[in-house]
């Protein structure tokens, strides 16, 4: 496939992405946690401290003050009050911070795709799932930090996994001791560090990381030795390396670790997270044949061993910790993170399918053996239902701004109740919220 032709397409798929996330992007009205969010936005903007804005006495709200929640992810929360200062205070552009995120992860999602891939089909397969993602299209049209820290923690994978697997070709000493005697690569080590402080400001669950690597060097440690490779190598000496952490860190700073490990406990039972992670997919049992096929497809099919494990370590550790060990609440948004690396390998499926009808019939039917199963497959797999949902009170959407003018205008019976917190109210009638709701009071 030639630069051409991926630039091509590639500007497509980051339009449709864009268009999916930008439309209409005011008409829902703000949730709960966007409000707060909106809030301590807004309230920057006036008085640049994090506090609690109260928009009907345009001053900062001294009654209700949430100061952890005021100040947590501020690095998301800047770019919407940076809005707020050349436009007025409105959902669709409060929105518009995770929105651009979003669209840039559109195309973060080919560059890394066909980074551990090494396919660009694969690249703009990966990117094409994400502009259609129900949890992407979501999440990037609300006003969280979710939207940036997906991109963040996906290029703290990508970094990491460089830096402990790759490989230094260049004519500095250093670099190439390490990377000769322990297989890794310095350059990687910086970018490495930055987005994983990056990721972590913008959302605790990066801590996963910990799970994840962890799982993947054991793995490595224990497929060298079987091998009867020499004992000290990376993988046995990172593993004993993160143990050791632990047990310092517990010693040592107890009450730091403890603000993480306090979320963590065994037996849980949230398997409602298994549909959460699969919601894109027309069919679960679907998208789970694809993820084995890619995961396979990409270890044996295109020779990337170490990037399939990678990858199935990324998604399924995280997937089933959240299942047996987090005690949080279940939300979509906790498992949001991690669905890049499934989009990738349910990418890698698509080809590798593709790939081999076009292996065996490709001398009979040209490139159509290739095409043909990629497009059945992109129309199949993606659940489109999504795009045709009305949008009621019961939806996972839902409109209240029309439900509240629709009410106002009911009968006295108990159907045309809305019920809306005093804060939430206060910012829906105010100047500068945008669309205005017209109440009768009696």
């Amino acid at each position: 496939m030639s630069k051409k032709t991926v630039i091509i397409w590639l500007s497509v798929i980051v339009l449709l992405g864009g268009v999916l996330r930008f439309y209409n992007l005011g008409e829902v009205s703000f949730s709960a946690d966007e409000f707060l969010d909106m809030n301590s936005s807004y309230a920057y903007l006036q008085s640049g401290e994090w506090k609690n804005w109260d928009f009907n006495k345009s001053a900062i709200n001294v009654e209700n003050e949430f100061a952890p929640r005021d100040e947590r992810a501020w690095g998301y929360k800047i770019q919407a009050a940076t809005l707020f200062g050349f436009f007025p205070p409105t959902e669709a552009v409060a929105r518009s911070a995770s929105a651009l995120w979003g669209v840039l992860t559109v195309a973060l999602m080919y560059f890394v795709g066909t980074f551990f891939s090494g396919k660009r089909q694969v690249g703009l397969i990966s990117a094409f799932l994400f502009a259609v993602s129900i949890v992407g299209i979501e999440f990037d049209r609300t006003f969280r930090m979710y939207a940036m820290f997906f991109p963040l923690f996906l290029l703290f994978s990508r970094s990491l996994f460089r830096f402990f697997e790759g490989r230094y070709s260049g004519k500095i000493k250093l670099l190439e001791y390490f990377s000769q005697r322990w297989g890794v690569d310095l350059r990687y080590l910086f970018p490495t560090a930055i987005f994983g402080a990056l990721s972590l400001h913008v959302h605790q669950l990066t801590a996963n990381m910990a799970f994840i690597f962890g799982a993947y060097a054991l793995g490595g440690a224990v497929y060298t030795l079987a091998k009867k490779r020499p004992f000290w190598n990376k993988y046995v000496v990172s593993t004993l390396a993160l143990l050791a952490t632990y047990i310092l860190g517990m010693v040592l700073f107890p009450e730091a670790l403890r603000q993480y490990s306090a979320g963590i406990g065994f037996f849980e039972n949230h398997y409602n997270y298994f549909a959460k992670a699969l919601v894109d997919y027309a069919h679960p049992l679907i998208a789970i044949l694809f993820i084995g096929v890619g995961g396979y497809c990409l270890a044996e099919k295109l020779g990337k061993r170490k990037e399939a494990a990678w990858l199935l370590a990324s998604f399924l550790v995280t997937l089933f910790s959240a299942v047996f060990l987090w005690t949080r609440n279940v939300g979509p948004q906790y498992i949001f993170f991690v669905q890049s690396f499934e989009m990738i390998l349910v990418a890698v499926g698509i080809y590798g399918i593709a790939d081999f009808f076009r292996e065996k019939l490709g001398k009979e039917f040209g490139k159509k053996a290739f095409i043909i199963p990629l497009v059945l497959s992109l129309l199949v797999l993606p659940n489109y239902a999504y795009f045709f949902e009305v949008r009621t009170t019961g939806a996972s959407s839902p409109t209240f701004k029309r439900t509240a003018t629709k009410g106002t205008r009911s009968s006295r019976g108990t159907s045309g109740v809305i019920i809306i917190p005093e804060l939430v109210l206060r910012y829906m009638i105010s100047e500068g919220s945008g669309p205005r709701i017209r109440l009768r009071l009696k």
